[in-house]
């Protein structure tokens, strides 16, 4: 198993910003001619970013058709294409005239490898949207690099799953952009909500932290559900209560019964990557924690779980190693 070693930041400008909310934002809806789009990575979430963006294309008035893709694995391309319309790139150089550049890759690692072959080739003016879920700090040195070609840099990771991705329906967390430039296009794959966050890195920084909820509320749920199995309540009668109470959350209400009751463990999220951005929220954001924290343990249990489970495993599994320990499955009623 690899995990790619993350400095640790050194500094953290103020995390500030304002809410936009897509549907009474004018800017978010209005741009001037119609601009060219590349887009980097079809994975889980990529590939649904990358279809709502050719949508987008061939129905409305911002982008260019058609959106180019490139991806490692060309495979991905040729199927993208075949699917929505898009145009395989046959390398990198193939994206270096576009107006914006949209990576989502596992790392800030790939982004940066990436940016390091594609970015002397762009054209000044053009504007680089990062939706991979990233190391704050790697971001704003990136962002400096690319800053010294004439390129702007916004990071942007996302949240919504690859359901979200699919249907659109995702919520944007931006770090950057402070004239705008970026929204029209985020807007037409975040229609969810789009948050300015603060400045360049500030979008990271929420998402990691995001996710380190996400994946507290679902540990906590899961050896709440276990206790309670073993007290001789059902866990699905325990949820029906919980969620019609105070200590409900989306991993009660959906995550337990649909992918952990269920034994399906199919959400599409890897726990490799979950474990990465609790890392980074961790060890990269998280200067006042101390041994008595809460949020530390969250990187500890999935630690536990990528090792015992692998990399690749789905994020929910992370309850299949708390039922291990317990000797207690959770499963629907039968």
């Amino acid at each position: 198993m690899y995990v790619p070693s993350l400095p640790r930041v050194l500094d953290v400008e103020p995390v500030v910003g304002r809410c936009i909310e897509r549907q009474t934002s004018p800017e978010l809806t209005k741009m001037g001619e119609r601009k060219t789009v590349a887009f980097i990575g079809l994975g889980a979430m990529g590939r649904g970013i990358a279809a709502n963006l050719a949508t987008a294309a061939a129905t409305g008035d911002e982008i260019t058709p058609p959106v180019l893709v490139w991806n490692r694995t060309v495979s991905k391309s040729d199927r993208h294409a075949a699917e929505f319309g898009t145009r395989r790139a046959r390398t990198l150089s193939d994206l270096s005239q576009a107006d914006f550049i949209i990576s989502c890759l596992p790392t800030s690692v790939e982004v940066a490898a990436v940016v390091e072959e594609l970015a002397p080739e762009l054209k000044s003016g053009s504007i680089w949207i990062d939706c991979t879920s990233g190391e704050p700090d790697a971001t704003k040195e990136l962002a400096r690099k690319l800053a010294t070609n004439g390129i702007t840099m916004v990071d942007c990771p996302v949240s919504g799953g690859p359901a979200g991705a699919k249907s659109g329906e995702l919520t944007a967390m931006i770090g950057g952009d402070i004239d705008n430039r970026a929204k029209p296009i985020i807007s037409l794959f975040a229609k969810k909500k789009v948050v300015d966050c603060g400045p360049v890195g500030a979008g990271h920084a929420v998402k990691a932290m995001n996710n380190c909820l996400n994946a507290a509320h679902l540990i906590i749920g899961g050896e709440a559900l276990i206790a309670l199995k073993r007290w001789g309540v059902s866990p699905e009668v325990a949820l029906c209560a919980i969620n019609a109470s105070s200590g409900r959350s989306l991993q009660t209400e959906e995550r337990l019964p649909k992918e952990v009751l269920s034994r399906e463990f199919d959400y599409g999220f890897k726990l490799g990557l979950m474990y990465k951005d609790v890392r980074i929220a961790i060890e990269n954001l998280g200067s006042s924690f101390d041994e008595n924290s809460l949020l530390p343990l969250v990187k500890k249990m999935l630690k536990a779980s990528v090792d015992e489970q692998g990399f690749d495993a789905d994020y929910t599994r992370v309850v299949e190693t708390l039922e291990r320990r317990a000797g207690v499955q959770l499963c629907k009623d039968v």
